[in-house]
């Protein structure tokens, strides 16, 4: 096993400053740990790094990963203001070329007047490995291929009346990736919405408005396109206890785009997702969606908890359908089990326009121990396939072992 080396990349010191310079501003307002600060050390094995058919002899890697991280979450009277960043260094022991260092930075500020306004500003950037399972992704053999998503939100709600209320927000996201190989995943995509949200009880809600979607894909001459998406979005959220919850949105719409067959031709899309804890030890969590390839990238990118060598799944499916089920199980007050089983099928469009099915299969096993309040150790297995149907979409199998350290100063 090589010793570690620091991947070329991005100097790792502007973030450094940037994270600490939050901390520093945390601590200064001086409410009880409003802070922490931390460093973990992962190993991986990944069995095939480049995800292609078992015929071309898949390669296999060890990844090291050192990171440190922070954060801050600090309320000043009505308002409150947050902020987290990690920096991660990879270093692979054979395939040194996809050495990087990736980053995560999320920032935000929620405020409230005295009387009914109210409203968030959140600011989030993931840089990180690609995902190599993409169809797009199989041109790629030489290079790195680091990833960059970029997310900023603003809400605003207003209450008409008591039950009542006005809800509107604007977003800007970005796709980038550093391998030209890659670039027709690359994006720049506007979302405005705006709508009621009524409230039938303590345990239910309801809501419906109008939501904009405008892409631009400013990759080369062949890839170059812009599309526009209208919905109506029906939302409605159910909590019926303290260990369950239910929240489903159905949307309708249409997309044109400047290419002729390169839009999102789906009329209906939407998620169902629930929570359920019978007991204090096990909790049981599922979601089933069906939406633009945007719509997904985002909602993965929103519940990507850490980045490290996965990252956030970029997704260039026209329309995906994904069910994602999880299983918690607190074996003690010190050690916890979790499986998951994740699929997502998608219509993938190649550059004739037509459409081939990309449906990928993970599927995962982890556990957690927690030796002391600031330290933990956790070890994870995870298996994904696909079952290739095109030149394009090709099959794979792919078998992927982590452990890791977390020490964390609160």
């Amino acid at each position: 096993m090589s010793s570690l080396k620091f991947a070329s990349g991005k100097p790792a010191l502007l973030y450094l400053m940037s994270l600490f310079g939050l901390l520093v501003n945390g601590v200064a307002h001086g409410e009880a740990n409003p802070y922490y600060v931390g460093a973990s050390q992962s190993v991986t094995h990944e069995s095939n790094v480049f995800k292609v058919p078992g015929r071309e002899h898949p390669d296999s890697d060890v990844v090291f990963g050192t990171s440190i991280f922070g954060g801050v979450d600090q309320s000043i009277g009505r308002q409150r203001v947050f902020a987290n960043a990690s920096v991660q260094n990879n270093s692979y022991n054979r395939l040194s070329r996809l050495d990087f260092i990736g980053y995560d930075v999320m920032a935000g500020f929620d405020w409230a007047t005295v009387e009914r306004l109210s409203g968030s500003l959140t600011y989030a950037r993931h840089e990180g490995q690609g995902d190599f399972s993409r169809p797009e992704a199989a041109s790629i053999t030489s290079g790195k291929f680091v990833e960059t998503t970029e997310q900023v939100a603003a809400s605003i709600n207003y209450e008409l009346i008591t039950d009542l209320g006005l809800k509107g927000g604007v977003e800007r996201r970005k796709v980038q990736s550093s391998n030209q190989g890659s670039t027709s995943s690359d994006l720049t995509s506007d979302v405005a919405r705006l709508g009621l949200r009524y409230r039938l009880g303590d345990s239910l809600s309801v809501g419906g408005g109008g939501r904009i979607t405008r892409e631009k894909h400013p990759g080369s001459l062949i890839f170059r396109r812009s599309n526009t998406r209208r919905d109506l979005d029906l939302t409605t959220d159910w909590t019926p206890t303290a260990l369950t919850s239910v929240n489903a949105r159905i949307s309708v719409g249409n997309g044109s785009s400047s290419q002729s067959g390169r839009g999102s031709s789906s009329k209906v899309t939407g998620s169902l997702g629930a929570r359920y804890s019978p007991t204090g030890r096990l909790s049981f969590d599922g979601s089933f969606s069906r939406d633009t390839g945007t719509e997904t990238t985002f909602l993965n990118a929103a519940n990507s908890a850490a980045a490290g060598v996965g990252g956030v799944n970029v997704d260039t499916n026209r329309v995906t359908e994904s069910i994602n089920l999880r299983v918690t199980y607190l074996l003690t007050s010190k050690i916890s089990l979790s499986g998951n089983y994740n699929r997502s099928d998608g219509s993938y469009g190649t550059l004739l326009a037509s459409n081939t099915d990309n449906t990928v299969d993970h599927y995962g096993l982890s556990a957690q121990y927690d030796v002391a309040r600031n330290l933990s150790l956790g070890c994870g297995f995870q298996y994904e396939s696909r079952s290739g149907s095109s030149l394009t979409v090709r099959s794979y199998s792919s078998n992927t072992a982590n452990c890791s350290v977390r020490y964390t100063l609160k």
